[in-house]
């Protein structure tokens, strides 16, 4: 198989399982990029614990067959998010820091189908990183209510984000009653506020939306990124 990329076709690189003697190198990996960010002049990072993602990738039973102490137990999968979170704090800020799940997500081989072992999962991650008072937790989840969503919000016992719109794109209505409902402290969008620059004026003012152009999502240029109109009236 080739992958496409930037600089044309290649071979996929064959992954390894990250050996517990790289495990430090990559936990730097993820200080110095979070360092870079603050220097640049970001407000500040939320780690991707998401989508199927590396740190996901740990977190999700399909993914994670480490025989070391890093897999196995819900607490053991856990256990490298919460390095990586608590490294990140420590390096820019708790209050800059913040994390970005996507329990029961089943993306990209990272499966989690056994409702009992998720919340085990996340509940120690949870628990892990609750004590180091971090900007917000946002987790993504199509039932904002559910028991899942809910006890984590407690067990995390700070600004918790709610995105409900992988599947299909957030309405306004949607964000008012996850708001209303008080289900989080905040909603998150993405393609909305990607497409309009201008997405809190025209949601309040129940404006008409530009259409995401999907072409131009994750790709190089600033094409897709700077050029959408605002509402001119």
């Amino acid at each position: 198989g080739e992958s496409r990329t930037y600089t044309g076709k290649h071979a996929y690189p064959v992954p390894h399982a990250l050996a517990t003697e790289e495990l430090p190198r990559i936990i730097e990996e993820f200080v110095t990029a979070s360092r870079n960010a603050i220097a640049a002049g970001f407000d500040g990072v939320e780690l991707h614990g998401a989508n199927g993602y590396l740190l996901h990738e740990f977190l999700a039973p399909s993914a994670n067959t480490r025989t070391d102490n890093y897999g196995g137990s819900p607490e053991n999968r856990a256990s490298f998010v919460i390095e990586v979170v608590t490294a990140v704090a420590n390096a820019i800020g708790a209050g800059k820091t913040g994390l970005r799940i996507s329990p029961e997500h089943n993306v990209q081989g990272a499966v989690e189908n056994d409702r009992a072992d998720v919340l085990a999962t996340y509940t120690a991650l949870v628990q892990g990183i609750a004590p180091l008072g971090l900007a917000n937790l946002s987790i993504l989840h199509h039932d904002p209510a559910g028991e899942l969503v809910q006890s984590l919000r407690k067990a995390f016992d700070g600004p918790v984000l709610l995105n409900t719109g992988f599947a299909e794109i957030t309405t306004y209505e949607e964000a008012a009653r996850v708001a209303a409902e008080g289900w989080g402290d905040a909603v998150v969008v993405g393609r909305p506020a990607i497409a309009n620059p201008d997405l809190v004026r025209r949601w309040k003012e129940q404006l008409p939306l530009n259409k995401p152009d999907f072409a131009t999502f994750y790709t190089e240029g600033p094409k897709g990124y700077i050029d959408y109109p605002f509402w001119e009236n």
